[in-house]
This record gives structure tokens, sequence and C-alpha cells, in this order.
């Protein structure tokens, strides 16, 4: 997707930075919340490379419980699971998603468009003006969170154009005309 004079991250690198806040923000924990960012952005691309549906796992948690399931830890996010590997960062397809990982693969890419830092804190900032139960649920995280910044969330959260924001989710401005254009 290209876009001229715009600044823009992916939508993986998006995905991986929401979610990682998101988590950030549920526990307070830095490092684990960069696994789980990576983890997630994982999990939704290869998800959605094979035509898989995501669905919540079970009964929702009210928070982020750690459990054992048939001898393998695992870590409910409200209603979404993911396992944990034998150093306690999170895991899919056998290899666990470190915080070097998540800075090699996420933060060094958004670093190239924005200092990294500045985007963490505005990604923080942004996850934390919705309810925990938002943050708890796999559905609305996905539809309420990520997906009306994910193609610009650069401009939208980064560079706080909240007018930019607030047309877009009432479908107004140019915005929602790009929007209803891409219906």
């Amino acid at each position: 997707m290209a876009h001229r004079g715009k600044k823009r991250i992916g939508r993986f690198e998006t995905m991986a930075l929401l979610q990682a806040a998101r988590y950030y923000v549920l526990t307070g924990d830095l490092e684990k919340a960069y696994s789980f960012g990576l983890n997630r952005a994982i999990f939704y691309a290869w998800a959605k490379h094979y035509g898989r549906a995501v669905r919540a796992s079970g009964r929702p948690r009210r928070g982020v419980v750690r459990e054992e399931e048939e001898g393998k830890p695992v870590v409910y996010v409200g209603d979404e699971k993911a396992f944990l590997g034998p150093s306690g960062y999170f895991m899919m397809g056998g290899k666990e998603q470190t915080p070097q990982d998540f800075e090699r693969n996420v933060a060094a890419k958004i670093n190239s468009v924005v200092p990294f830092e500045k985007a963490w804190k505005a990604a923080v900032e942004y996850v934390k003006r919705f309810s925990r139960e938002k943050l708890l649920s796999q559905q609305a995280f996905y539809e309420e969170v990520y997906k009306p910044v994910r193609d610009e969330f650069i401009e939208r959260v980064v560079e706080g154009k909240r007018e930019t924001l607030d047309a877009f989710l009432r479908g107004g401005g140019e915005a929602g005309k790009k929007r209803g254009a891409e219906k």
C-alpha cells in the first residue's frame, strides 16, 4: 500500500505494538508485553494467511491469568489464550518470542519511521483510553482498538490528529470518505 508523503508502519508492526501496549496496561510487565505483542501479531498474521477464523478461547477470565492446560503453561488475557515457553515468554510454533525479538522485528521497523519510544508512549496512552473490559475482549480489542488505527497509526495516534480520528469514527471527513470508498 503506497501512500505518498505519509509516514507509515505496517499492520503487523501496528498489531504488535498495540498488543504489547494492551498487555503492559493490564499487567505493568514490559518484557512480557513485548513478547505478547510479537506473539499475537505472528498469530494473527498466521491466521489470516491460512484463512483460519479466530475465536475467543473458552470462558472469559477477569484479568490476565496463568493456568496449566494438559501440562502446558498458558496465559489468558481475558478470553484470549497464549502459550508460554520454558523461559516464561510467549511461544508459538515451538519458538518463544523474546523482548529482543520484538526489538529486532518490530521496534527497529517503527524506529525507521518515528522514534520507537515516542510510538510506544503514544500506544500506551491510546490503549489506556479503553475500558479494562474492552482490553480483556479479543473481539473488542480488534474491532475498537486496533482496526480504527491500523492503517494510519502514526497520524492518528503518534501525531495525535484527533480530529481525523473523530471524523473516522463518525464516518465523516476525508477518513470516512476513504473508508466508504474501500467498501
